[in-house]
């Protein structure tokens, strides 16, 4: 069960839903590579750019903190992620990669949870490797 957030919340992502117990089978290998933030699952190219660099934020939450659901303001808010400062590109990029895993892999989803928040849906074990 999701629980909301407290509008007083210091740190909003701590309330956010944790995974539930991970997915069973052989895991997938996921490799991201630093140079133009593009991604490959199980050897297959996927994505690449601001939105490559976005699923590897998540996918690095989900490998550390068991995280799975997260908020587009926590996501715009990250200075890590160098996003332009057009509001609107961010939705634009996660429909795109939204659009993307669903075309290209079974292994991960984004699924929309409501207004502002999504949920990432891991269906394998997930190997995490980043390459310079």
């Amino acid at each position: 069960m999701a629980m909301l957030r407290s509008r007083h919340s210091e740190h909003p992502a701590a309330d956010l839903r944790r995974a539930d117990p991970p997915p069973a089978g052989t895991p997938s290998t996921i490799k991201h590579y630093r140079s133009d933030d593009s991604i490959f699952v199980n050897d297959a190219y996927l994505i690449k750019g601001i939105a490559g660099r976005i699923l590897w934020k998540l996918l690095w939450i989900y490998d550390s903190e068991q995280r799975v659901q997260f908020t587009n303001r926590e996501i715009r808010l990250d200075e890590s992620l160098q996003l332009p400062d057009i509001k609107d590109n961010l939705e634009a990029r996660l429909i795109l990669l939204r659009r993307r895993l669903a075309d290209k892999t079974e292994v991960l989803r984004l699924v929309a949870e409501g207004r502002g928040r999504f949920r990432l849906d891991v269906r394998r074990p997930l190997a995490l490797i980043e390459h310079t």
